[in-house]
């Protein structure tokens, strides 16, 4: 949900307005996680008497909108107490989840005015709609990870595919997705699938294809700042990026990518050089 000031034809609390004064709303969450529950507790606050009166009277309330784009959940949590907790099924949000925090009108209000409009609002009313926002603050984002994550693994975030087209390159790759697609020419692709059969030639496949790409997706997160690279919303993404920080690495700063990426890419995956080295001397012994 992208917050809009245009959106809103009377004055609202916000953070990037001045439709009322000396007045500011914060709103806090707090999240915990069960096997199959998301657990949040809430805090709201607002230093604007006159929408304190407002909610004492239930005339408008806190609450919390909950939008996930990849599971299409949407959900309203509301309260008329600054403090409260809600719950949300596990299952029914994943990866990126966007959160906004208003007060909202729980009726009608036909002359809405409050003595901390700002003075260019003096002496005019307006009419509120049920459900109309009076306040905003800062929209925030939540990342809901599965506790059982089949991606959790390097390898499991890559997907080899032919590619059909004409022109197609013999090696190439797309990370827009939640998954790396790495896209092979028909003819490499059934080579890779002729390989893949034999298990002890396994990690040949991962020094050959997984490492290339790995390097090339970790290039692009070292140097992020210099290019339009916002891969958030990927699930491959968070899986690298937790698996970094495991390494000590923080994406945000460069300077803790004090490996290279060539090094980094073999700590991910498990040393693969050496793996399919030892496979092909064993298998040149069974010859």
């Amino acid at each position: 949900m992208q917050i809009n000031y245009r959106q809103y034809p009377h004055p609202v609390l916000s953070y990037f307005a001045d439709d009322v004064i000396d007045s500011d709303f914060q709103a806090s969450l707090r999240s915990s996680k069960t096997q199959n529950t998301y657990i949040f507790e809430a805090y709201c606050v607002t230093s604007c008497d006159g929408v304190n009166q407002l909610i004492a009277e239930k005339k408008a309330y806190f609450a919390f909108h909950f939008e996930c784009s990849t599971t299409r959940f949407r959900k309203v949590f509301a309260s008329f107490e600054t403090d409260f907790t809600f719950q949300l099924p596990a299952d029914s949000i994943d990866g990126k989840v966007q959160i906004c925090s208003f007060i909202l009108a729980a009726e009608n209000i036909y002359n809405y005015s409050l003595p901390e409009f700002h003075p260019d609002y003096e002496g005019h009313s307006f009419i509120i709609k049920k459900g109309d926002v009076l306040a905003i603050d800062a929209e925030r984002t939540f990342f809901a990870e599965k506790e059982i994550d089949p991606l959790k693994r390097i390898p499991s975030i890559f997907s080899v595919q032919p590619n059909r087209s004409e022109n197609a390159l013999p090696f190439d790759m797309d990370s827009s997705g939640h998954k790396i697609i790495i896209k092979l020419s028909e003819e490499n692709f059934d080579h890779y699938k002729t390989i893949s059969l034999n298990q002890n030639l396994q990690p040949l496949l991962s020094s050959l294809i997984i490492m290339p790409a790995l390097v090339s997706i970790l290039e692009m997160i070292k140097t992020a700042e210099d290019q339009d690279f916002d891969p958030e919303e990927c699930r491959w993404y968070q899986v690298i990026k937790s698996r970094l920080k495991e390494l000590g690495v923080d994406v945000e700063n460069r300077n803790t990518f004090s490996d290279s990426t060539i090094v980094l890419a073999q700590k991910l995956i498990g040393d693969p050089l050496n793996i399919s080295l030892l496979a092909l001397v064993n298998f040149e012994d069974e010859d």
